[in-house]
């Protein structure tokens, strides 16, 4: 009887396996790290792919997913979002973005993750598997965090931390301030207040610099402490959370939009030794040759309205197309909450005005992961990878295509949420 019982224990880990792997077969497997297979198969077990291939055959006990005459992407990665972080944009209380101050370096967005928020789902069945979350506002934002949309704590949600430090450039232009709005406004002519702005602008901008040597003195006495030679400063959390982004070691997110403004976030990178990423950047088309030459990638989103009257309608809409044509790293967002769901159709707006089919894709996969330094845990379909994977009907990028599967960490995901679920209690209704 014992050495039956020694058998089962033996043979326990081998039935969980069998139960853990699970092979998609006889879709068109769209790679992105390399050549599209016409028809294979995928086998996952244990979180990870571990097959990838035409002939590829059936592990004895797998579940099949069966996905002829569909496509398996891998799964799509959002760059910049604020999911789990805003439920409903116009009530205050399920908006957790922003601290009070400007100054915020030590703020952790992962901290403030709602894993229960309803926009999770919605984003998950639409093929997003990962997504940045990242802090808004101030001078300095926080720190991002890499999620995986599945999960029931934010500890379970998070594959990276921390992504990046996020930071807004300064303009120079006054932050409206609802106490003044019935105040006699100070009439100034445009030279007058195209002066202030700079004036403003280089003010904040000394101040972020002194911040950052400032940090870089902290972390250097820090690692004097630890090597015996001085006794340990003062514990001080903005200055350890700086230390590291002062010496290059952690990336910084800089929100800017304007030609003149991009120039000047890339110019202060270079002078601080900051490893820079640009976020918005709006007319990013405009210095593509400096952006490709300072080695600087930029989340952009497609979605937008041009930003001067003399622009062409469609300046945003062609932006990756010129970011790509130049060799500039980039990664298509959605910087947003409820519209992650969308991301897909943000790289087809992209590819409609002269992106590349597979570089749009590519977009939302593979080099977001590689700008946040996790490519060779996600972002294509090849064995080793994290099997974060979906399956299609068809074009991802194609609005009518239904996603019939999504695998998150190697376990099926639900497909259901507050949209499916509204649209069953309602469509039937006497």
């Amino acid at each position: 009887m014992k050495a039956v019982g020694v058998a089962l224990l033996a043979l326990a880990p081998l039935a969980a396996g069998a139960a853990d792997t699970v092979a998609i077969r006889g879709g068109r497997i769209i790679t992105v790290s390399g050549p599209v297979i016409e028809k294979g198969t995928v086998v996952v077990s244990g979180g990870k792919i571990t097959a990838v291939g035409p002939s590829v055959e059936v592990p004895a006990g797998a579940r099949v997913i069966d996905a002829t005459g569909q496509t398996v992407y891998p799964g799509l990665i959002d760059g910049l979002t604020t999911l789990g972080l805003v439920e409903i944009g116009s009530v205050a209380g399920s908006v957790d973005t922003t601290e009070t101050g400007d100054v915020n370096p030590h703020a952790e967005a992962w901290i403030a993750v709602n894993p229960h928020s309803e926009l999770l789902p919605v984003a998950r069945a639409n093929g997003i598997t990962a997504a940045l979350a990242a802090p808004a506002g101030g001078l300095i934002s926080g720190q991002s965090a890499l999620l995986r949309l599945a999960g029931t704590t934010p500890e379970a949600l998070t594959v990276k931390t921390p992504v990046a430090m996020h930071m807004v450039y300064p303009t120079g232009r006054p932050v409206f301030d609802i106490s003044r709005l019935f105040e006699e406004p100070e009439l100034k002519t445009f030279e007058e207040r195209e002066k202030d702005r700079k004036r403003n602008q280089e003010k904040e901008l000394k101040r972020l610099g002194n911040l950052l040597e400032e940090a870089k003195a902290y972390g250097a006495a820090r690692a004097a402490a630890r090597a015996g030679t001085i006794a340990p400063p003062r514990p001080d959390l903005p200055m350890d959370a700086l230390a590291p982004v002062a010496r290059g070691e952690v990336p910084v997110v800089m929100r800017v939009d304007a030609e003149e403004d991009i120039r000047g976030a890339v110019r202060f990178a270079e002078e601080h030794g900051l490893k820079l990423v640009i976020a918005g950047g709006l007319e990013a088309w405009r210095v593509a040759d400096l952006l490709k030459q300072k080695d600087v990638a930029v989340l952009v989103n497609v979605d937008r309205l041009p930003r001067r009257e003399s622009d062409p309608y469609d300046a945003a809409y062609a932006n990756p197309a010129a970011l790509q044509r130049a060799g500039v790293r980039f990664a298509i967002v959605s910087d947003d909450a409820s519209q992650s769901r969308n991301l897909p159709y943000e790289a087809a707006m992209a590819r409609a005005y002269g992106l590349g089919a597979d570089a749009a894709l590519r977009a939302i996969t593979l080099s977001p992961a590689e700008i946040f330094g996790v490519a060779e845990r996600m972002g294509a379909i090849s064995p080793g990878r994290d099997a974060d994977l979906f399956v299609a009907s068809g074009d991802i990028m194609d609005p009518r295509t239904e996603v019939t599967h999504v695998l998150i960490d190697g376990r099926e995901q639900p497909l259901q949420t507050r949209h499916t679920h509204l649209y069953e209690q309602f469509k039937n209704r006497p």
